[in-house]
């Protein structure tokens, strides 16, 4: 009977040390959750604003070589079609073929624009270039982060349309290729310059990063 009572007393006494160590740990984790969520409360909520942007939806693209030709000196590109605005340069091989083109003003146009050397110092050209473009979406912009704080570019992320008809797209993903940072710092304003070659066009674009948004009628 004695041995009887003994080992219920100690059954007893080990579940009650059971059921305090799950409360102690349960109150350890309701402390930790609160002072989580004390901690985030003091942290400053991003600010930021999309000072202007501009949807152009025939900007050149890109020039595509289809012949490279022979005889010329590093010069200039120019376009003719409907629209304006173009501009370019390109280098040459060994050969005075050409290697490269860049794009200095992509322009805008209803279609397509015919793409070709400016004459200007060209003299020896022996085998003309044939050239080619493509246009689409290209969009431009002044992004200014108001706040106080420093926001990672792989952080913030762009919408088109609310995201009904495009996906979000990273800010870091080398839309701003004038930006070496990685960061966007309080105050600075960084220029977008985002080739969104999608299938339609767009009449508003939205920046959030944080929880917090900002939107932009496109002009």
């Amino acid at each position: 009977m004695g041995a009887s009572v003994g080992v219920g007393a100690l059954v007893v006494g080990t579940s009650l040390l059971l059921v305090f160590a799950l409360a102690v740990q349960t109150l350890d984790n309701r402390l930790d959750a609160s002072l989580e969520a004390i901690d985030d409360a003091g942290d400053p909520l991003p600010s930021f604003r999309i000072d202007d942007t501009t949807l152009w939806e025939g900007a050149v693209l890109t020039i595509n070589i289809n012949n490279n030709g022979s005889g010329y000196v590093d010069g200039t590109l120019v376009a003719t079609g409907t629209g304006s605005g173009f501009s370019g340069t390109f280098t040459v091989d060994s050969a005075g073929g050409i290697e490269t083109v860049t794009i200095t003003s992509r322009g805008n146009y209803s279609s397509p624009p015919t793409i070709t050397v400016d004459p200007s110092g060209q003299s020896g050209v022996s085998v003309t270039a044939s050239l080619s473009s493509d246009i689409g979406n290209h969009i431009y912009g002044n992004l200014t982060n108001t706040g106080t704080v420093t926001l990672p570019l792989r952080e913030v992320w762009l919408f088109l349309d609310g995201g009904t008809s495009q996906t979000p797209t990273n800010l870091g993903s080398a839309y701003t290729p004038s930006i070496s940072s990685t960061n966007w710092y309080p105050g600075e304003t960084i220029f977008l310059d985002w080739s969104e070659d999608g299938p339609t066009t767009y009449e508003r674009i939205s920046l959030t990063a944080g929880g917090m948004t900002a939107a932009h009628t496109l002009a």
